[in-house]
């Protein structure tokens, strides 16, 4: 699997003193840093150059950077047109040194460098303070919005100091959301019960097309098990599925996968979605991934902006995963990601009208999860 290491590491003056400056820094000593005043990426010369391409090459760059605004948020996307699950987000990081194809952040991320928010104690505080005057709600808080939650912490290190700060906090849930196989660091750490190690998961030949510099899915697999022997609960995300030639054996084989190599009683959830995307970004990965089969099929215009599979095609998607999740393991919780009522009829066991409902059933299961781990 592929090892990240920057060319060089930008540093705001801003963050210069924060202890994880000093701790990311001291991973990469024989790295190039320069302090400034306010990283402008913008008139960043050295990713001019036309023979690399500037999403691959400015991911090389490593900044540390002052976030100010507020990273503690309801998940982006949440929308009165689908139902979602109540989930919220933290936002530590900014981009992500794998290449999935159809990865959004493509098109979305408005600068091609990775960036970590230094101020770590200052943005887990906004957490503390925003979930306390809530006590009666569970929040599920998960990190993997803008970039993969693990990819980069064997060498940034900063899930320890998160996971032992939810740990303390009696009503927040912290999500870390992963294509890659690094759970070694994080065994031993006094996690609570309040930790989910979760895993975005497709059939291999997806994994291998789509999914470049991920771990490969017996990988993800392992790791998982690490994790459940050491008393993380797990989830999975199948998502984004893609309607392959051999969709349905490939889908109904890797659940089996999933089962044989994680107790289904140590799954908190099991999420699904199927490929969606906003229309700028296939001609991203028309230029960059030009090997891809992601977008093969026919695609119509969703209420809320972003293409995805005909109605029949997704209902075929997730109906032929939730039977055999079903039949196998029916005691855990699953739900469809961002997808309307009309998609949940005769697809899943369940029809919610609402977000509401969607986070009651998810919730009151996962207190459960949480009574039996304290």
């Amino acid at each position: 699997m592929f090892q990240y290491r920057p060319e060089r590491i930008i540093i705001d003056k801003a963050v210069s003193a924060e202890p994880l400056t000093e701790q990311i820094c001291a991973s990469f000593p024989e790295v190039s840093k320069e302090i400034v005043d306010n990283f402008a990426w913008h008139q960043d010369e050295s990713n001019a150059d036309p023979l690399r391409n500037p999403l691959t090459h400015g991911k090389k760059t490593l900044h540390l950077k002052y976030f100010r605004g507020a990273s503690f948020k309801v998940c982006p996307g949440f929308s009165d047109k689908v139902i979602c699950c109540n989930y919220f987000t933290l936002d530590l990081i900014e981009n992500c040194p794998f290449e999935c194809t159809y990865c959004i952040l493509q098109a979305f991320l408005n600068k091609p460098v990775i960036t970590v928010h230094a101020n770590l104690k200052e943005i887990l505080e906004q957490v503390r303070q925003r979930t306390t005057v809530q006590p009666n709600t569970l929040f599920r808080v998960g990190t993997g919005e803008h970039s993969d939650s693990l990819a980069l912490d064997p060498v940034l290190g900063i899930n320890a100091h998160v996971i032992r700060f939810f740990a303390k906090l009696p009503n927040v849930l912290l999500e870390l959301k992963t294509k890659s196989k690094h759970v070694d660091h994080l065994l031993d750490l006094p996690h609570g019960g309040k930790s989910v190690i979760s895993w975005s998961v497709n059939p291999e030949a997806v994994v291998v097309q789509e999914e470049h510099k991920t771990a490969r899915l017996n990988e993800r697999l392992k790791a998982a098990r690490k994790a459940s022997d050491a008393g993380y609960k797990v989830a999975f995300h199948l998502d984004p599925m893609i309607h392959y030639p051999e969709w349905e054996k490939g889908y109904q084989e890797l659940v089996e996968q999933i089962f044989d190599s994680v107790p289904p009683e140590r799954i908190a959830w099991i999420s699904l979605g199927t490929l969606r995307y906003i229309s700028s970004l296939k001609s991203v990965v028309d230029k960059r991934f030009p090997n891809s089969r992601a977008f093969l099929g026919e695609f119509v215009p969703g209420e809320d902006g972003k293409m995805r599979y005909l109605k029949i095609i997704r209902q075929r998607l997730f109906r032929n995963v939730q039977q055999r999740i079903g039949k196998l393991a029916p005691q855990i919780p699953t739900y469809l990601c961002m997808e309307k009522s009309s998609l949940w009829k005769n697809t899943m066991p369940h029809q919610p009208q609402s977000a509401t409902e969607v986070e009651s059933r998810l919730t009151s299961s996962l207190r459960q999860l949480i009574l039996m781990e304290t």
